[in-house]
């Protein structure tokens, strides 16, 4: 059966002017990752990434690890939601880059209470409180959509490469668990960078096999943003 892979970017620059850029630790996070994966069978596989620059970076990385052109489709449905919109309808400070480093620094857990205020504004975003470029509804058909378009494009023996977010990988989990909507929440909160969720198709309908694979990475390695 073919067989979807689904990447979660590498390590990100969180608390940098360019948070889309990844670090130096994502890029070896990726670089690792492609070497793992050379001891799968993944035949001549199907490269999708994203537009966002971390997942265009993630993809040179683990590709040039596999020995593969560093080629691939784009595909926009499986860019992540918009962040710092989400973060400015609920949380006005957090357009202040300035603002926020300083109220951070204020702060005794700052990644904590970041995620916190950042998990209050998916939570608003999800209930179509405020005015958005993108509602959730929207955001979760067009992930879907391309997923399952993905999935029926594949044919027996196929294996597909894509490099994506964890929103947009959360999305695929709640989808094929059965899962509410809270289920962005948890799963994006705990997925890994670089971490990989495998999709099987049968027939055209994918089934969720392993989530969130991550052995590939030392303990040193491990990072969730």
């Amino acid at each position: 059966m073919p067989v979807i892979y689904l990447i979660r970017h590498g390590q990100a620059s969180f608390g940098k002017e360019d948070y889309d850029q990844l670090s130096d630790v994502g890029w070896e996070q990726s670089r690792i990752l492609g070497r793992a994966l050379q001891n799968q069978d993944l035949g001549v596989p199907r490269s999708i990434c994203g537009t966002m620059r971390r997942h265009v970076e993630t993809a040179e990385a683990t590709l040039g690890e596999l020995g593969l052109a560093k080629e691939w489709h784009t595909d926009t449905g499986f860019n992540e939601y918009n962040h710092s919109e989400l973060l400015a309808v609920d949380w006005p400070l957090a357009t202040d880059r300035a603002a926020l480093t300083q109220w951070l620094a204020q702060q005794d857990h700052p990644r904590k209470v970041f995620q916190a205020r950042f998990e209050q504004a998916l939570r608003r975003w999800q209930t179509g409180d405020g005015d958005y470029s993108e509602s959730w509804p929207a955001f979760r058909e067009r992930v879907l959509a391309s997923t399952y378009s993905l999935g029926n494009s594949l044919s027996s023996g196929d294996s597909a490469l894509v490099f994506t977010s964890g929103g947009a990988i959360s999305v695929i989990i709640q989808r094929l668990m059965g899962l509410t909507d809270e289920a962005l929440i948890t799963w994006n909160r705990t997925l890994i960078n670089t971490s990989v969720t495998r999709v099987l198709v049968n027939a055209g309908k994918p089934r969720l096999v392993s989530v969130n694979e991550h052995l590939h990475l030392p303990s040193e390695q491990v990072t969730y943003r």
